[in-house]
């Protein structure tokens, strides 16, 4: 699934729908910033024009879509219009991403994991040599083979020597220097990714996509729960939320995720049965 894909869900799922308004802002001679209004606004959803003439982001004026501040880079002329067409809601992309992101660490510290099998690019014996890296974001490996090419097409053997993997310093130890360099295979467990873009695509089980939302979704209404606290009163967009209900919501997705994640939860494949007892030779 497409990240923005997800965020679309999470808008309709949990009241977050992306509204379109326009902004229209005298200049006055003197000023340079104009606060739009309505926001926060929402990634390339904007079209700025001043007077009539349309705007570029960066070359002509900035926006600070958190609070709809709009510098512009010149002083504009008296009565001349700073115009707005844009969308806003309670989040911006960007905040959807982090909550989604929340959800995402939320599963690697419940022990969720991506399995990667026999990956022959990221580990290769070299002769003389016992401690090796593993993968970033590696939490366990369960099976090192070398590859062996004297066959009629080669194939996948024992490593042939006692290995560990040291979780603390994400370091691969054999117990014994290899005597030859030789392609080997690694099959490991990593953390789910995080993302940064919404076009990038979830690594993710389909099935924890609901997991991941329930976390999202709780993410957002303490937000919400937060922002109404700051605000010292009890409603944000005209009354649709107080700041008892949005707690509540919160509380109630994060009993759903905790109910759902003990039934999801992946099982660890079997670990390769080592040669020796762990640390007894070097």
């Amino acid at each position: 699934m497409i990240t923005s894909a997800l965020i679309s869900q999470c808008r309709r799922e949990f009241g977050d729908i992306a509204k379109s308004t326009q902004a229209s802002k005298a200049a006055d001679g003197s000023s340079t910033v104009f606060n739009l209004g309505y926001f926060p606004v929402i990634e390339e959803s904007y079209a700025i024009k001043f007077g009539t003439s349309a705007r570029t982001e960066t070359t002509h004026y900035t926006l600070d879509k958190d609070n709809g501040d709009l510098v512009t880079v010149a002083v504009q002329a008296n009565g001349i219009l700073i115009q707005s067409n844009h969308k806003y809601a309670n989040f911006r992309d960007a905040n959807w991403v982090e909550a989604i992101n929340h959800g995402i660490e939320s599963l690697n510290g419940r022990g969720f994991f991506k399995q990667v099998t026999r990956n022959t690019s990221i580990f290769r014996i070299s002769a003389n040599v016992r401690t090796y890296s593993a993968p970033t974001g590696c939490v366990d490996v369960y099976e090192l083979l070398k590859f062996s090419d004297y066959t009629i097409s080669g194939s996948y053997q024992e490593l042939g020597i006692n290995w560990e993997y040291q979780q603390d310093a994400n370091k691969i130890v054999l117990k014994s220097k290899p005597s030859i360099a030789e392609r080997a295979a690694m099959s490991y467990l990593r953390n789910l990714q995080t993302y940064a873009a919404t076009s990038a695509t979830l690594d993710v089980l389909n099935d924890w996509v609901e997991l991941i939302k329930l976390k999202a979704g709780a993410y957002y209404f303490r937000h919400m729960a937060a922002k109404i606290a700051q605000q010292a009163n009890a409603t944000v967009d005209e009354g649709h939320f107080s700041f008892t209900n949005a707690r509540t919501m919160a509380n109630d997705l994060e009993s759903d995720f905790e109910r759902l994640a003990i039934r999801k939860k992946p099982t660890r494949p079997a670990k390769e049965i080592q040669y020796h007892i762990p640390g007894a030779g070097v």
